[in-house]
Order: structure tokens, then C-alpha cells, then sequence
């Protein structure tokens, strides 16, 4: 046999480069080649388990917002066997059309059947989502029965806000929307605490190329979100809300308003509203005019002034001064004062009770016009009235005022300006809370709106009352007290609160709101302003603080704090002192609190058959307890369960029980 010799080294040759190329191809893949992990299928992964958000608390416990939990239906059409799902199947798809209502039983076979011949591990039965009790008794379903590893049952959670008390303190509140906060009130501020943790559940890819639960790896369970306790004061907050919409409501001349009542020892919020008309003539809660809007407070912030005045002792309530009507300062436009035509002289009291500006504008010059930047100071540093602090939800605008040290044009008649309520910003919020230092001895509190937050009904952190400073003296908070009582008794607000059933201290003001174009006035001559009281009662022993705001549109006519913002404290003052005679405390910040469902004020009768009685509940209580028992729950109206249908004990299970909530009635 005769041997090619050049053939057996072409394949030798060849062998040998077959050889070298497999040799560089491993080294590449161990040591040189990193694969593009996006191209490699992942075989197992995990699926986010939602987990229920932290409820919002009042003051008193009951909940302002709360989650109620849903669940959607699905199924892994291939897990049952042979035997499981042909036994099963007819009875299922008659379970399931009882159940939602929407497809006849042959409807939910074909879709089943169809989804199991092409191998589904994943099927969605009805997009309709379920309450708790409905998803217990879906599981007891034929084929469910078996459980969730044998059957391919597919359980999946939702969360539904409810707000129990509709739109009250709804901006305060906030918002969430498509399961996100967008930074608004309470709920976007504490979302890290509201929020909880979700689990995850493994999951794993079919050969089909379908994700179905893994039931072969740890499932992570969620942890449920911190309750968030708030100072907010329902019954307050509701007379206030409604109060304010009265107001608003008498004139097509008013946009908008805002009311805020602080608990004058510890600074807490006891209500917050905000109204605004829309162009439709309706009112909703959709900015937060109380810490958002900076503006001019006007006269209101005399009694700054006048407390530097007088703590300086620069002069007393009694010293007497020329009633200068016109006065010119230097290059400036004259200063006049039409109040003060009927006077020769007048008393600084007096002044302050007429809300002359003239007066407060001359003092001010007087004792601080050779070193402005001492006043100005002043206000920031020690009567904190202009000072930026942090607040418990976000938005809060700061305070600012025109300085001559800042870089800024500075001119000589900013001092008198400033001393009358001009040329600086602050916000309601910022206002309220210095009358309300006046009110509490002259020590200024921070006001917060968040008390504690809870897990389980157990407070784990509690927010105390953060005091300040001291603005004044008592001596001088005395004189500030017989002053501010003054403007309602012999002022500008005596014929408000003449007829007011408690005694009410505080102090009007109205100043003109910058218009769009930069000025006090638009092209056609009209003003836009904003009407002011704010104060405290009763007078002689301060409970509470308050302040209204009313902003009106642009218009030819006047406003007045008087006229438009004290009837609003008044009829909310009247209100309070109506329900609590007695000036109930509140529950104490450093109390321990019940768990959320020890709060019913009728407890369940596990002793009555039927459907368990929940009159006298909380919507989420009513609602748990419902639900445990095996019924559905629609409801109407806000506060505490007053009436329910079926009517309790009735023998029946499976129905829909009907609430109807109703305010605890007004004494």
C-alpha cells in the first residue's frame, strides 16, 4: 500500500492547527473572554410582595387614612394534575362566575382549558380586584382547596387608600398617586415611614418561558409601614374647615383662605385648612396657602414692633405722641395716615387699637432708624417672628426680609415699612406662631404637626414640644395681652366679636398682594389682597391660638382683616368653646396608645349570631371585623359607623353589609 506522504502532513498540519485554535479559544474563555450577561437567560428571580402601608392617625386615634388590602386572582393553568383538574374544573369555573359575576362558567373553562393545552404557567382570571374575605373563600375553591402548590393558584396583593373622613385636612394630608408620593402633606414628608418593607417571593422560568412562584426557596415576608401619628384635631379641624368655606362662600370677590389653630402650650397643629375656588366656582384643598404662600402679613406685624417697643421699654401702652396724619421722610412719598385726622395726639395703645400706621412707621424711626440692621436682626434672632425653622411636611416658603447689610438696595423708608407689615415675607404659619409665643408667656414653641409614630398600637418615637426661645418679657406680655384685647374690644375688630360667647384677643391687618406684573395694581386699576385675624382664646387664659387669611381676586374694592378674616375665628372660637366646655385635654404626647383596634367605641358581641354588630366603630374597624366574619362592606358619609344593613344578628352570611357613618353630634 503505497503512503502519500504530502497527504499525511496536510493532516497532521491541520490537526496541529485544530489543536492550537481550541487551546486559544479555552484560554480566552478563562481568562480574557467576560460574556455579556445580557444575553444569558436567567432561569430564577424574585417578585416584589407589596406590603401595607402605614395608617395616618389623629390626635384622639382615630384614622385619617388607612389601607385596606385587595388581591387579584391567578393561576399557573399547568401545576394541578390530570386527576386534581379534570375532577375540579367544572365546579371551579362555577365558583368563579358566582364570584365576579362578569362570565358565564363555560367562559372561565374555555379560557383555563386554553391557557393549560398551551402551556401557561401564568393567567390572570379577572382583572377585578377583591377584598380580603372573597380571596379567603376563593381559596376554598375546587381545585384551590388543594392549596397553592398543588392547584397553581396565584394570590396577588394590592392596596387601597381610604380616607375615612373624605377631603378633610386633605392637603395636609397629602396624596399618593399610581403607588407613588409626590412630596405632598403627611404622606409624602413620612413616606419612608408610612411605606414598610416588601417582601419578595422567588420565582422561577418555566420551559414555556412563563415565571410561576418557586415554592422551593425562602419566601421573604413585607413588613407592614409605621403608623404616623398627627396633632390634627378632627372635630377642630372640621369646624374650621367649615368656617372657612362659609366665608369664602359669600362673595364671588374671594379666591381663597387659609386657617390654622396651634395649641398654645405645645405648639401642635390642631387644624390646618386650605381653600381655594376654581374657575367653576368649586373649592378644593389644592395648594397649602398656610406654609406655601409668603407675602405681606400687613398690620398684623405691628405687634412685633410694638413688642420691641416696649420690651426695650422705648415707651409704655400709655405714652402719648403727635397724631401726625402726613409725614415725609426724606426723598420718599409723604406717609399718611387718614386715622389719625381725628386725634391731636394719641397714645401708643390707642394706635395699636386703630391700627394706625403712622404711629408704628414714626416709633420705629424714632428709636431704630440710625441702626436699622439692629431691628431687623431683632426680628430674626430674638422675637424669631422672621425666623426659618424646619416644619413636618415639606413646602414650607421661608421668611424674608429686606435687610440693609444684605446687598440689596436699601432705602431709608424700609425701616418704616417693615415696622407696619411691608417689604419682607413670611408665611401664616410663621405669623400664628409668634402670636402664639405671646399667648404662651412670651415663650416661643416650634409648631409640628407629627406626634409619634406607632407600630402595632405601641409608640416607638414620640416628637415633645421644642421650645425656642423666650421673645419677651411677662411683663411685657402683659401689656401685649391688654393690647391685643383692646383691638377687639375698643379696635378695629369690636364689632366682629361684640357678640363672640368667649373672650378673644388678636390683632386685624390687610395688605395688598403683588400682582403678576411686579405691582400693587394691574392694567385695569384693580388690587388683590389679603385679610387677616389672628389672635387667641379665651383671652384671659390662652387655650389656642388662630389665624385666618383671606386672599381675594383683583378687584376695585376694599378688603379688611376685620371685616373678612375675624368672623371666621370667631364662629370658630364659639364652636370650639360649644363642643368642649370643659377644655378637655388632649391625649398627652407621652401617653401610650392603644392598638389601632382597641379604639371602637362599641366593642364586637361575640355572642350575637349572624352579622356582628359595628355601630359606634371606626370605618377600619368596622371594616377588619366585617371582613373576618366573611362579608363584603360598601359605606357613605364620614366619622363613626352609626347605622348598618343587614342590621346586627341577622342570619345570613356571604352578603354585602351596608354602612352609613355619620360626625358625632355638636353639643
Amino acid at each position: 500500500m503505497k503512503i502519500h506522504n504530502s497527504r499525511v502532513a496536510l493532516a497532521y498540519i491541520l490537526f496541529v492547527v485544530l489543536g492550537i485554535v481550541a487551546a486559544l479559544r479555552i484560554i480566552d474563555l478563562q481568562f480574557i473572554h467576560k460574556p455579556d450577561r445580557s444575553t444569558v437567560v436567567k432561569t430564577a428571580s424574585e417578585r416584589e410582595i407589596p406590603c401595607a402601608r402605614g395608617s395616618i392617625l389623629a390626635n384622639d386615634g382615630r384614622y385619617l387614612a388607612f389601607s385596606i388590602p385587595e388581591y387579584k386572582l391567578c393561576m399557573d393553568c399547568m401545576q394541578a394534575d390530570s386527576a386534581l383538574f379534570n375532577e375540579g374544573i367544572a365546579a371551579l369555573c362555577d365558583s368563579l362566575s358566582a364570584l365576579y359575576g362578569d362570565r358565564k362558567p363555560q367562559q372561565y373553562r374555555q379560557l383555563i382549558e386554553s391557557q393549560r393545552n398551551a402551556g401557561r404557567r401564568y393567567t390572570v382570571l379577572n382583572k377585578q380586584l377583591i377584598p380580603y374575605q372573597e380571596m379567603k373563600r376563593a381559596e376554598q375553591f375546587p381545585i384551590f382547596s388543594a392549596g397553592r402548590r398543588y392547584s397553581g393558584l396565584i394570590v396577588e396583593k394590592f392596596e387601597r387608600r381610604q380616607y375615612p373622613y373624605d377631603k378633610l385636612a386633605f392637603r395636609t394630608l397629602g396624596h399618593i398617586r399610581n403607588n407613588e408620593t409626590q412630596e405632598v402633606g403627611i404622606e409624602g414628608s413620612c413616606d419612608s415611614i408610612l411605606r414598610g418593607k416588601p417582601g419578595l417571593q422567588p420565582i422561577r422560568l418555566t420551559e414555556h418561558y412563563n415565571w410561576i412562584e418557586d415554592l422551593d426557596r425562602e419566601r421573604i415576608e413585607p413588613i407592614d409601614g409605621t403608623d404616623v401619628q398627627i396633632t390634627i384635631d378632627i372635630d377642630i379641624q372640621d369646624i374650621a374647615e367649615r368656617a372657612l368655606l362659609r366665608q369664602i362662600k359669600k362673595s364671588p370677590e374671594l379666591e381663597a383662605g387659609t386657617v390654622i389653630i396651634l395649641d398654645v402650650p405645645t405648639g401642635e397643629v390642631r387644624a390646618m385648612v386650605n381653600m381655594r375656588k376654581d374657575e367653576k366656582g368649586k373649592f378644593s384643598e389644592d395648594y397649602n396657602y398656610a406654609i406655601g404662600r409668603a407675602g405681606e402679613p400687613g398690620s398684623v406685624f405691628k405687634l412685633a414692633t410694638l413688642t420691641m417697643l416696649l420690651d426695650e421699654h422705648k415707651l409704655t401702652l400709655d405714652t402719648e405722641i403727635p397724631a401726625v396724619v402726613s409725614w415725609k421722610l426724606g426723598k420718599a412719598k409723604p406717609f399718611t395716615d387718614e386715622y389719625l385726622r381725628n386725634y391731636s395726639t394719641i397714645s401708643i395703645l390707642r394706635g395699636f387699637e386703630i391700627s394706625s400706621n403712622n404711629v408704628f412707621r414714626m416709633m420705629a424711626y424714632k428709636y431704630y432708624g440710625k441702626n436699622p440692621a439692629y431691628f431687623i436682626d431683632a426680628l430674626r434672632d430674638k422675637l424669631m417672628v422672621c425666623r426659618n425653622y424646619p416644619f413636618d411636611i415639606k413646602g414650607f416658603a421661608r421668611a424674608r426680609v429686606k435687610h440693609p447689610n444684605d446687598g440689596t438696595y436699601w432705602a431709608e423708608a424700609d425701616l418704616p415699612q417693615i415696622a407696619m407689615g411691608y417689604t419682607l415675607e413670611i408665611t401664616p404659619l410663621h405669623t400664628v406662631s409668634f402670636y402664639n409665643a405671646i399667648a404662651n408667656d412670651g415663650v416661643m414653641v416650634k409648631p409640628h404637626l407629627i406626634r409619634n409614630y406607632q407600630k402595632d398600637g405601641t409608640i416607638i418615637k414620640s416628637f415633645e414640644t421644642e421650645e425656642m426661645g423666650r421673645v419677651c418679657s411677662k411683663e411685657t406680655v402683659k401689656e401685649l395681652h391688654r393690647a391685643l384685647r383692646g383691638v377687639v374690644e375698643n379696635g378695629t375688630g369690636r364689632n366682629i366679636f361684640k357678640d363672640c360667647h368667649i373672650p378673644v384677643s388678636g390683632k386685624t391687618g390687610t395688605a395688598r398682594v403683588v400682582m403678576p406684573n411686579g405691582k400693587y395694581q394691574d392694567a385695569y386699576g384693580r388690587h388683590k389682597y389679603q385679610a387677616t385675624f389672628v389672635g387667641f382664646f379665651p383671652s384671659d387664659k390662652p387655650r389656642y391660638s388662630a389665624i385666618a387669611v383671606i386672599y381675594s381676586n383683583p378687584t376695585h374694592g376694599s378688603f379688611y382683616g376685620a371685616t373678612w378674616g375675624g368672623p371666621v375665628i370667631c364662629e370658630i372660637a364659639d364652636e370650639i368653646y360649644a363642643n368642649s366646655p370643659q377644655w378637655n385635654d388632649p391625649v398627652p404626647a407621652t401617653a401610650k396608645l392603644p392598638a389601632p383596634e382597641a379604639y371602637p367605641v362599641l366593642a364586637v358581641n361575640d355572642t350575637i349570631e349572624g352579622v356582628p354588630s359595628v355601630i359606634g366603630m371606626t370605618l377600619r374597624d368596622g371594616i377588619a371585623t366585617l371582613e373576618q366574619k366573611g362579608y363584603s362592606v360598601e359605606f357613605e358619609g364620614r366619622g363613626i359607623i352609626r347605622e348598618q344593613k343587614p342590621a346586627p344578628g341577622t342570619d345570613t352570611t356571604g352578603v354585602k353589609v351596608y354602612l352609613k357613618l355619620k360626625e358625632t353630634e355638636k353639643k
